[in-house]
């Protein structure tokens, strides 16, 4: 990997002298250097991102046709094919079963619906009829994730009572389990799916799961009325996996039981700490359970609670999170996670009520030195702002690392339209990919570009997850609208990235 990026660094570098680009070097204090570099990620798309001629702005819908693969404009090398028009229209996130190299079928989470909740897609099925419904009764089911050890997870956006789920022997499943009291987790078929208590009750969208089940997730929270954002939280299981292949037995995983601890960013021993303390080396701190109100009568820790009384760092909406698989090759384990921002127009809007910039931070889990006494999990969080939002990208969502490049796919969820000379014009959703920080000073990625843009101006882009390969990726359509009475299921397969 870092050959490919010396090499991407010397292009670059040289590209004005040798004539390599369609636009030389600025030549003069009035030519502006950064466009200059922004046209470079263009030019050099093909072996940057593994496509050519990324878009140069949003799209413009509205799009309302009821084909989906002509709802995405790509970027040129990127073709788009239909996976699924039976899973629900409010399908959210995806997770790959049974493994990321060769799925048979997807588990998917339907955002506004209870009734289908969860669902499982035949990928060997016509895509008008592969979709199974397989849990209903949750409120707003959102994240979805294959554990190391063969379940499947998922949670609810759903406030501060958003539980969390896992679902045993997932594939064989077929017929529907219902969540009869979310409160309690009670479910008509327990052996098979059950609330997972210890790992506590928030606004769930994200997961970063190590393989013996040591897990950081985030509460979907904006700041209000002074008050912080959403937190960010370790689960430490009592017993961890340690491998053996696929647990069927509820009592077996790593999730029945262990401690949640939340963020706080500041220096061991450090009063340095709370609002505006969002990057730099931190402490895990065991949640308090004895906290007025943390626990509540159905016996489920109520971790916005806990951050009020014990002040862990919040953040503007953590989002979904994935895990770079770069670094865990190398045993680092650093996750990166969305925080949305707020904004009121899309890009170029010459009315902007908000401009809360997104942003994509990453938090690495790194082992305590010498001078450092040994910390209550055995890890120093250090967490760094990754991807600054603009005007152009808002309201980042979702996120997905390209296996093997270290590339990050961000999603858009943002508003879809733009204030003009002329009038109000819609604009689509974004979809970008960035590079990984190269061997420069700072910490941020080296730079991004769009990969395609929604058509469709009343849909949203989300759960993008690549295959193994690196070179196809699933993502989902919500809202896809043919008409005011008509909304349509949209999971689709992006393919044609070449990976070097």
């Amino acid at each position: 990997m870092k050959h490919q990026f010396v090499c991407a660094f010397v292009v670059l570098s040289l590209a004005g002298f040798f004539g390599l680009t369609a636009r030389t070097a600025p030549q003069g204090p009035n030519e502006d250097f950064g466009d200059w570099v922004a046209h470079q990620l263009g030019a050099h798309s093909q072996m940057l991102f593994g496509f050519s001629n990324p878009l140069e702005s949003s799209a413009i819908g509205p799009y309302t046709n009821a084909d989906s693969t002509k709802a995405l404009e790509l970027a040129q090398g990127l073709k788009v094919t239909l996976i699924s028009s039976a899973v629900h229209h409010s399908t959210d996130q995806i997770a790959l079963w049974p493994n990321d190299d060769n799925p048979t079928h997807l588990f998917v989470c339907d955002e506004d619906s209870s009734s289908p909740a969860v669902q499982r897609v035949d990928l060997s099925q016509p895509a008008d009829s592969n979709a199974t419904t397989i849990v209903t009764g949750l409120d707003a089911c959102d994240p979805v994730r294959r554990t190391p050890w063969g379940t499947i997870i998922v949670a609810e956006e759903a406030g501060s009572t958003g539980g969390f789920y896992e679902i045993m022997d997932p594939v064989n499943i077929n017929s529907p389990i219902a969540v009869t009291n979310r409160g309690l987790g009670t479910t008509s078929d327990p052996a098979h799916l059950i609330k997972r208590k210890a790992i506590g009750s928030l606004s769930f969208e994200s997961f970063g799961i190590r393989a013996d089940g040591t897990m950081i997730y985030g509460d979907e929270l904006a700041p209000s009325g002074g008050a912080a954002g959403g937190g960010i939280y370790k689960f430490v299981p009592a017993s961890p996996f340690n491998g053996g292949g696929q647990i069927f037995n509820p009592a077996s995983s790593p999730f029945a039981s262990g401690t949640v601890y939340g963020l706080r960013v500041a220096a061991a021993g450090s009063s340095n700490w709370g609002q505006a303390a969002e990057t730099g080396k931190g402490l895990w701190v065991a949640v308090n359970t004895a906290g007025a109100g943390v626990l509540d009568a159905d016996g489920d820790i109520i971790l916005r609670t806990a951050q009020a009384l014990q002040r862990f760092t919040g953040y503007y909406r953590p989002e979904d999170m994935d895990v770079d698989p770069i670094a865990l090759a190398k045993g680092v384990f650093r996750v990166c996670w969305a925080n949305t921002g707020r904004v009121s127009h899309g890009g170029g809007s010459t009315v902007e009520n908000s401009a809360v910039r997104s942003e994509v931070m990453c938090l690495v889990e790194e082992p305590p030195s010498a001078a450092v006494p040994a910390p209550a999990t055995g890890t120093i969080p250090t967490v760094e702002r990754f991807v600054p939002g603009s005007a152009e990208g808002a309201m980042y969502d979702n996120v997905a690392f390209q296996p093997w490049t270290g590339n990050l796919v961000i999603l858009e969820d943002g508003p879809t339209s733009i204030v003009t000379a002329n009038g109000s014009q819609p604009r689509g959703n974004d979809l970008w990919i960035c590079l990984p920080d190269g061997a420069d000073a700072d910490v941020q990625s080296d730079g991004c570009v769009r990969l395609a843009s929604l058509k469709d101006t009343s849909s949203e882009p989300t759960g993008f997850i690549f295959l193994a390969s690196g070179q196809e990726a699933f993502v989902s359509l919500q809202h896809r609208s043919v008409d005011e009475n008509n909304n349509r299921g949209s999971l689709l397969k992006i393919s044609g990235f070449r990976v070097r």
